[in-house]
């Protein structure tokens, strides 16, 4: 990430830096103009909130990302431990995997983390330029390293994200501005998309991304302050935000979720999750009951458990995970 951005970690520096509600909820609100996103505006609202903040004795040291598993099963980045921990659906601590290390299911200072179709759970393992596959109970399945680049930039993956349709993986390499594509069923790499830039098809130190079922891939670009949007095909749709502090523009963006044609963009500066549809346009922000937009420490990482109607947002600098329950 670029030095204005970094996220300090103790004893290093580390550069660089889906939400499925019922369609009834998703599509209650219009896009509109209006008041900044702390002011009241209407937006989808939280019944509860529950904070988790590590296990007992080890708590979390500023978080990153979240992902969310097979029956429910919660899984939080914690890079500072180099590892991952591991929630079941009620909040209830299970485990947890990973230790600081370059072996085969070690990692160092890892950013991002997504889960597959069948359980598995991929972890961009930043610090050693590679991102790993483990099953749902922690075994390591799979250690990729990433190629090196025509720059000769070592590789930074930022964040791992699963197109099950087309048996492919995303991985955002931030340093490199790039997003590079990995055939899962060859096992291979194909290409990758982008370069540095703040035109189309262009990052500027790409981090967390989401994936829509159509196949749509939304990349997190905070210091260009947008979401930028490609098809299947690696073509440029559109952005999503953009520089300010007023509805619908971005200041830092860190984290996204898709759902049901809208867009959940976390900014790390507002402290807000604000929503959009897939053009652009802004739908409203995450809201308490009252309709007061609910402000976040620092979040970056979304993930949800549609089944139980639940968004998860990491915390960065408040150490912990944010459990919303959405009416």
């Amino acid at each position: 990430m670029a030095p204005s951005d970094r996220i300090c970690w103790i004893g290093a520096v580390r550069h660089g830096a889906g939400l499925l509600v019922l369609a009834a909820a998703c599509t209650v609100f219009g896009a509109r103009s209006g008041p900044a996103p702390e002011e009241n505006v209407e937006g989808i609202r939280a019944a509860n909130r529950t904070v988790l903040v590590g296990p007992e004795g080890e708590p979390f040291d500023m978080p990153t990302d979240v992902a969310v598993g097979r029956e429910g099963h919660v899984y939080v980045l914690d890079g500072v431990h180099h590892r991952v921990v591991v929630y079941d659906a009620e909040g209830q601590f299970r485990f947890q995997f990973g230790s600081r290390g370059s072996e085969p299911g070690q990692l160092l200072f890892p950013l991002g983390i997504g889960a597959g179709p069948n359980g598995q759970i991929y972890v961009a393992d930043s610090g050693n330029h590679r991102f790993q596959v483990f099953a749902t109970d922690g075994t390591l399945l799979q250690a990729v390293p990433l190629p090196r680049t025509k720059s000769d930039v070592p590789p930074d993956p930022s964040d791992v994200v699963v197109d099950s349709s087309r048996r492919r993986l995303y991985i955002a390499d931030n340093d490199n501005h790039h997003v590079a594509l990995y055939n899962l069923t060859d096992a291979s790499f194909e290409t990758v998309w982008g370069g540095p830039g703040q035109g189309q098809r262009q990052f500027r130190f790409p981090f967390l991304m989401d994936i829509s079922p159509q196949g749509y891939l939304f990349v997190v670009e905070p210091i260009n302050t947008r979401v930028q949007v490609l098809n299947a095909s690696g073509k440029f749709v559109n952005f999503i935000g953009g520089w300010g502090v007023k509805p619908g523009q971005l200041f830092r963006p860190k984290g996204v979720a898709t759902c049901d044609g809208l867009v959940f963009v976390s900014d790390s500066y507002l402290g807000t999750v604000q929503v959009f549809d897939m053009s652009s346009s802004f739908f409203g922000v995450l809201t308490d009951a009252a309709g007061t937009a609910i402000k976040f420490t620092t979040p970056t990482g979304l993930a949800t458990d549609a089944e139980r109607k639940r968004l998860y947002v990491v915390e960065l600098k408040a150490h912990r995970l944010c459990r919303v329950d959405l009416e």
